[in-house]
């Protein structure tokens, strides 16, 4: 009898695993927002992130946890400091059959740090010395200071995707166009309405993806979204407004919370009118209620965060520890009077309708109105949105920004001079020196007060004031199993999902 129950048990659990890996199938999914580009080197909006991480892939990934651990690198050391080996996994093809090559991989960071390509990334390897081939399909990082530890996980980024030399030597047009090494291939793409990725059935992972296809909807109105889940027109979509999750009954949906790193923020051109005055922005963060922009917006799913998220407990200064985090109006419009302002002073705030950056700014507009401050929201479709951004074209603008595990990737290309993603045209030579000292410290507790010397004054000079991190849901139907969101809001676990 006993030894019926144990086959019994031991048949259940393989049937089980079978199934869940054996499923494939059609996975419907709704997004947001479409893709700004398909070119992994230059892209930054999170939407072509989300699609890109399942068709490219890095040397280094994260797993669920949020550990680097390797990807289209089978193994890598940190030697030294200054030195990072990988070795190069085999038997990898991108999506045109062509194999894998070092030769890749050093044309990919050459590409990078070339600053005719004006890659985002570039910030972050400026410190790389050199990038040589060595025996065994192995690439060495050689860096000019001691920062290898704080270069790593740069290696796992959208930004930092492995491409085809002669893919692009060919004159490929790679914001339209792609070739990547990942579980899926774009197979179609129909602008403002949907994206098709097809299983790579070459990928490098054995039995991987579970999926045969995954089409990504693109419907920016949260109600279209919902109904589209409940109605089973999709398996999965994107939840914005916590409130919807009320027309998600518990036996139908499953829902998916991730706190994450990303942060809202309102960015400022520092070279505008009155805020190019940090005690104007300054004072501006006394007048913003962040508790209550959560409330209202975020119906309580979202952190108040400062420069660094308070799930980052070893590096993060906590939001409490900053006295500008008090709501004090009284105190917002003295020091508007003490810098020339007592009747406040007009700007403008840009945003777009996707993200909610349209109620923060609404939420923000109306608690700035309390010191005198009158915030016009000019309110931009998405393209338009981008192009102000990369251009610096606005007095300030609502958005949301990815945070990272290492502070130096977090801050060196927003804040210092110069820094690829410093739209905000701000300049600090002691915010410069503390990068600097950070990026290249190799005692952690040291790195650790060097950025907390740094968190302080970006708060109190505030070229960005940092509002909070939100949750990231998702929800489901019951079809859909082994769905995971990342806490940097990565969704590499497609490949990992299958359907019932």
């Amino acid at each position: 009898m006993l030894k019926r129950l144990l086959i019994f048990v031991l048949l259940s659990v393989l049937s089980v695993s079978l199934m869940a890996a054996s499923s494939g199938g059609k996975l419907l999914m709704a997004i947001e927002t479409e893709p700004v580009g398909l070119d992994p080197t230059l892209v930054t909006a999170f939407a072509s992130h989300r699609v890109l991480e399942n068709i490219y892939d890095g040397l280094l990934k994260y797993d669920e946890n949020m550990n680097l651990v390797p990807n289209l690198a089978a193994s890598f050391e940190v030697v030294d400091p200054y030195t990072i080996i990988f070795t190069l996994r085999e038997n990898v093809k991108f999506h045109n059959g062509e194999a894998l090559s070092v030769e890749d991989v050093l044309f990919t960071f050459e590409r990078i740090m070339n600053p005719d390509t004006k890659a985002p990334a570039a910030t972050y390897y400026k410190e790389v010395e050199s990038i040589v081939a060595l025996e065994g399909k192995r690439i060495q990082f050689k860096l000019r200071i001691p920062m290898a530890s704080s270069l790593i996980p740069n290696f796992a980024g959208v930004n930092s995707s492995i491409l085809s030399k002669s893919f692009v030597e060919s004159g490929a047009n790679l914001q339209l166009t792609t070739n990547g090494t990942g579980p899926y291939y774009l197979s179609e793409f129909v602008a403002g309405n949907f994206i098709t990725l097809t299983k790579n059935n070459d990928y490098f992972v054995k039995g991987l993806p579970y999926l045969d296809e995954i089409k990504m909807l693109v419907m920016p109105e949260e109600v279209t979204r919902v109904s589209a889940l409940r109605n089973g027109d999709v398996d999965l979509a994107k939840i914005s407004e916590p409130l919807s999750l009320r027309q998600l009954p518990s036996d139908r949906f499953k829902v998916y919370r991730t706190p994450v790193l990303s942060y809202y923020l309102l960015g400022i051109n520092t070279t505008r009118g009155p805020l190019s005055n940090p005690d104007v922005r300054n004072a501006l963060n006394y007048a913003i209620n962040r508790d209550m922009i959560v409330k209202l917006v975020a119906f309580d799913e979202g952190t108040v965060t400062g420069p660094l998220n308070p799930e980052l407990e070893f590096w993060a200064m906590n939001p409490s520890e900053f006295d500008e985090y008090t709501y004090n109006p009284a105190k917002a419009k003295s020091l508007l009077a003490a810098a020339g302002y007592p009747n406040g002073f007009e700007f403008e705030i840009v945003a777009s309708q996707r993200y909610n950056f349209d109620k923060v700014a609404q939420v923000i507009q109306a608690q700035l109105a309390e010191v005198g401050v009158k915030a016009v929201i000019n309110l931009v479709e998405w393209g338009i949105f981008i192009s102000k951004w990369r251009e610096s074209d606005f007095d300030s603008f609502i958005s949301l920004n990815s945070g990272s595990i290492d502070p130096d990737i977090q801050f060196n290309r927003t804040f210092h001079t110069g820094g690829s993603t410093n739209v905000f045209l701000y300049s600090n030579q002691k915010v410069d020196e503390l990068l600097d000292r950070g990026r290249s410290e190799a005692d952690i507790h040291a790195r650790r007060d060097i950025y907390n010397d740094l968190q302080k004054i970006l708060v109190k000079e505030s070229p960005i004031i940092f509002i909070y991190s939100p949750n990231t849901i998702f929800a489901t139907n019951n079809s859909v199993e082994g769905f995971k969101s990342l806490a940097n809001e990565s969704l590499i676990f497609l490949r990992e999902t299958w359907k019932k």
